[in-house]
């Protein structure tokens, strides 16, 4: 089976379950949009899609969609930084280590105070 109709399988099941296909086509790969409930959403890249007005309003969107995956990024980091920072014991090594620490716990916090409007 190929990945057209795989697609067309899922586009099929998401309008039995109630989706309303529209349309508009996605930027990426031509698809039909299926609107489901408030979102939109594109079978075939198995991805939301979001319209915007502007390029201001794509860039804010943008950063607001990435804002998740860049905080879940920043844990990891120190989480790997604090295992290794556990078993160091180079005073230089730990001193840069350290202020690695400092830049990720400032970005952490720096990502806590953009509002997700």
């Amino acid at each position: 089976m190929t990945d057209n109709d795989d697609s067309i399988k899922k586009m099929a099941e998401l309008l039995r379950r109630g989706a309303t296909m529209l349309a508009q086509s996605c930027p990426q790969c031509g698809s039909p949009i299926l609107k489901i409930q408030d979102d939109l959403y594109c079978a075939s890249c198995d991805r939301r899609i979001v319209v915007v007005r502007s390029d201001e309003e794509a860039e804010s969107t943008a950063v607001k969609t990435m804002l998740p995956k860049l905080r879940e990024t920043l844990m990891r980091k120190l989480q790997s930084l604090n295992e290794i920072i556990e078993s160091e014991t180079d005073t230089d090594k730990l001193t840069k280590l350290a202020n690695l620490m400092v830049l990720l716990l400032q970005a952490l916090h720096k990502l806590g105070t953009i509002h997700e409007d």
